[in-house]
C-alpha cells in the first residue's frame, strides 16, 4: 500500500531481552508484513509518559505487567492488546498462553515417565503461574497423584520481576535458602514443573550447588523453551514452548478488530502451547533395574529412526528374554508395542501441532510408508490422520 497516510503506527511496549519477548515480537511482525498497513515501533515505558511521544501512535501491543504500565496506558485513549494479561482491564484486548493446556502437557510428561512423586514450583498469585499449577495439579488428581507446592515468600516475587524480568540478572534468587529447604524435603525421585524456565534454572542450580542430582533425584521442566536459559545449565532444561510467535500473531489480529470497529474489544484469546521440547533434565524413567530406564530413554530418543526391538535389546546389552521381562512385569508391555506407542504418540503431535505433510510425518515418528502410518494411526485413534487434523 503507497499510501502512507493509511499507515497505522503501533507502538510495541515488550521486553526483548528474552526469548518469549523476541518470539512474540516476531508474530507481530509476521502479521504487519502480511498487511503492510502497520509500522511498527519498540517504545519504552518512559516514552508513555510524554503527550507528544505517545499520541503519535494510533494503538499498542503491550505487556501489562504492573499497575503503573496499566493505567498509564489507559489514560492514553487508544486501542491496546495486552499479552501479559495477568488481570482484565476495562477497554483492553487480551491474548495470551493457555496456562490450564499448558500444565496438563507437563504432568503428562511425567506422567508417561512413570513419576509417582510430584511438585510445583512457582509465584502465588501470578495467574501465569497459577493456571500452570491448576492444570498440573488438576491432571495429576485425576490420575489419583498428589503434588507438592512451594510457597513463593512475597519478597522472591518482587525480586524476580524487579531483576530477572526488568533487568535480566541472572544470580540466585532471595528464597533460595528457603528453595533448598522444601527441595531436600521432597520425596525422591521426584518430577518438578517449573512456572518458567527461569524458575528451573533457578532450582536447577540450587540442585547442582547443594549435591541433588538431576535428573537422577530430581527431574526438572520449565515453561518458554528459552534456548539460552535452558542450555546454560547441566544438564539442558526440559521446556514447553507455549507458541509465543503465535500469541503474537493474535495480539496483532486482536488490534486489527479494534481498528475495524471502533469501540468494540473483541473477547480474550488463549493460545494453545506448541509443544514439549525434552533435554537432558527429565530424560530419565524412574525405575528399577536402572536399565530399563535406559531403554525407555533409548526409544525416545531414536523414535524418528526405524528402530526395532532387536535395537533395544543390543543398547542395553541384555537378551531379549530378560528385556521382555522386564517390560512385561513393570510396563506391562513388550518392547515392540512400546516402540509403536511411542511413535503414534509423537505422530499425534505432529498432526496436532504443525501443517507437516502427512508423508513428512510418517517419516519423522519412525513408520517405514505413509499407508503404514495412515493404518496404525486410524486403529490407534479412530480416526485417518487427515481427518484427525481436521
Amino acid at each position: 500500500m503507497n499510501d502512507t497516510t493509511a499507515m497505522k503506527k503501533i507502538g510495541i511496549l515488550v521486553e526483548r531481552q528474552r526469548g518469549y519477548g523476541r518470539k512474540l515480537c516476531e508474530g507481530i511482525v509476521r502479521f504487519a508484513r502480511e498487511r503492510n498497513d502497520w509500522s511498527l515501533k519498540f517504545i519504552e515505558f518512559s516514552e508513555l509518559r510524554q503527550d507528544i511521544r505517545r499520541n503519535m501512535y494510533d494503538g499498542f501491543i503491550a505487556r501489562a505487567m504492573n499497575d503503573g504500565i496499566t493505567k498509564t496506558l489507559s489514560s492514553i485513549g487508544k486501542p491496546v492488546v495486552d499479552v501479559f494479561f495477568e488481570k482484565s482491564v476495562p477497554g483492553f484486548a487480551a491474548v495470551d498462553q493457555n496456562a490450564l493446556v499448558v500444565g496438563q502437557m507437563a504432568a503428562r510428561h511425567f506422567i508417561e515417565h512413570h513419576f509417582t512423586n510430584f511438585a510445583f514450583c512457582g509465584y502465588n498469585g501470578r495467574s501465569y503461574s497459577d493456571g500452570r499449577r491448576n492444570g498440573f495439579v488438576r491432571s495429576l488428581e485425576l490420575n489419583h497423584f498428589r503434588c507438592s507446592l512451594y510457597s513463593t515468600p512475597r519478597i522472591a516475587l518482587k525480586d524476580f520481576e524487579d531483576s530477572v524480568v526488568m533487568h535480566e540478572h541472572f544470580g540466585m534468587p532471595s528464597d533460595a535458602r528457603q528453595l533448598l529447604k522444601w527441595l531436600r524435603g521432597l520425596p525422591k525421585p521426584v518430577a518438578i514443573f517449573c512456572a518458567h524456565d527461569m524458575r528451573a534454572y533457578q532450582v536447577s542450580e540450587i540442585c547442582r550447588a547443594n549435591g541433588i542430582h538431576v535428573p537422577e533425584d530430581v527431574a526438572i521442566l520449565g515453561v518458554d523453551d528459552d534456548e539460552l536459559v535452558c542450555q546454560f545449565t547441566d544438564p539442558p532444561i526440559s521446556s514447553i514452548d507455549q507458541n509465543p510467535v503465535g500469541i503474537g500473531y493474535a495480539a496483532a489480529e486482536s488490534l486489527q478488530k479494534m481498528f475495524d470497529k471502533p469501540g468494540v474489544v473483541p473477547p480474550p484469546v488463549r493460545v494453545k502451547p506448541l509443544k514439549l521440547i525434552e533435554r537432558g533434565s527429565t530424560r530419565i524413567y524412574p525405575l528399577s533395574p536402572p536399565w530399563l530406564s535406559d531403554a525407555l530413554v533409548f526409544i525416545r530418543a531414536n523414535i524418528t529412526k526405524n528402530i526395532t526391538a532387536a535395537d533395544v535389546y543390543t543398547h542395553v546389552g541384555k537378551s531379549h528374554t530378560l528385556v521382555d521381562k522386564a517390560f512385561r512385569q513393570k510396563l506391562g508391555t513388550s518392547v515392540q508395542k512400546e516402540i509403536s506407542k511411542t511413535r503414534l504418540t509423537e505422530a499425534k503431535r505432529l498432526v496436532q501441532t504443525t501443517s507437516m505433510p502427512l508423508k513428512s510425518i510418517a517419516k519423522a515418528s519412525g513408520f517405514s510408508s505413509l499407508q503404514y502410518f495412515s493404518s496404525s494411526f486410524t486403529a490407534a485413534f479412530g480416526s485417518s490422520p487427515s481427518s484427525f487434523r481436521q
